[in-house]
């Protein structure tokens, strides 16, 4: 197991039916998006993504570095809502990145086109403005968070709550189908546009243990080996670091919202007083929720036995 994947421990890694927040906003690759008569960024529909982007085609060498650079410019740098020249236009997984990267960064409402016509819709709206000019720092962050909890090992397209403090994901929590996302599955950081070989940070919630007692007794005691399968699959250079317990690497709000740093325990505790010495800390960090029955087939190790 690399140790680049893994900081300390094992990790196991967002609405409802409201008059504002009225279902799934995720659609399929090149399906049609519900547009929205609200302003963009204005959520229409619950921050629920359907979690089904292969590792192999995130993490592979040529697609992250395209990837990289694409947040470097405009994403519709040509005008008229046609996406920059790119290279993951040229691959099947390369256009799956670019699909969840849309998703991710672009509002409900918003689409951009290759240049032989093929839509991109948008979505969760991390990143509203990338149509216009290059990703700002905290833009680079919200939408590597929200990719990183896209990434499904198993093949499955699984259903996922996004929680965080944005407002992309602002939606009352207090009624179905929200209820029915109850299993705390990870909170997400980091920024997959910088350069390295870590590209992303992962916590799990202290309470998931209990819950997946609850729902498999077959699930390993090492809960890092369920993450490695959904974040990494089989592909050696994933770029995902494993922070531990979440309340030993970040704080949180009344709400739940995390503020999370690179090293457990020592960077909430001492990052007020030595700073950058211990590393960035992220306030755009995405955590989520899972229905009871998307569990095992999103982490497909739970149901061996």
């Amino acid at each position: 197991m690399s140790s680049t994947r893994i900081v300390a421990v094992g990790v196991l890694g967002a609405c409802v039916l409201t008059a504002g927040c009225i279902g799934s906003s995720d659609v399929e690759p090149f399906e049609t998006a519900e547009t929205a008569e609200a302003p963009l960024g204005r959520r229409t529909v619950a921050p629920i993504g359907a979690n089904g982007l292969a590792p192999a085609h995130f993490w592979a060498a040529e697609n992250r570095a395209a990837f990289r650079a694409l947040g470097g410019a405009a994403l519709a740098g040509g005008g008229g809502g046609v996406l920059a020249a790119t290279p993951l236009l040229g691959t099947e997984g390369g256009r799956s990145v670019l699909d969840y990267t849309v998703r991710c960064a672009l509002a409900e409402g918003q689409v951009v086109h290759a240049p032989n016509g093929d839509p991109y819709y948008g979505s969760f709206g991390f990143a509203p403005a990338w149509t216009g000019r290059a990703l700002n720092l905290s833009e680079q962050r919200w939408v590597s968070a929200c990719i990183f909890q896209h990434l499904n090992g198993s093949g499955a397209h699984v259903d996922i709550l996004l929680r965080g403090d944005h407002p992309a994901l602002a939606c009352s929590p207090d009624e179905a189908p929200f209820l029915d996302f109850f299993v705390r599955d990870a909170t997400m950081f980091g920024n997959a546009f910088l350069p390295g070989p870590i590209a992303g940070f992962a916590c799990i919630d202290p309470d998931l243990t209990g819950e997946l007692s609850r729902i498999s007794l077959s699930c390993p005691l090492d809960l890092n080996l369920l993450e490695l399968d959904r974040l990494c699959g089989h592909v050696p250079t994933c770029g995902i670091a494993f922070v531990g317990l979440c309340n030993l690497a970040c704080t949180q709000d009344t709400a739940g919202n995390k503020t999370c740093n690179t090293l457990p325990l020592l960077g909430p505790l001492l990052g007020p007083l030595l700073g950058p010495i211990l590393g960035p800390s992220y306030a755009e960090t995405i955590r989520t929720q899972l229905r009871d029955a998307d569990f095992l087939p999103l982490y497909p190790g739970c149901g061996l036995l």
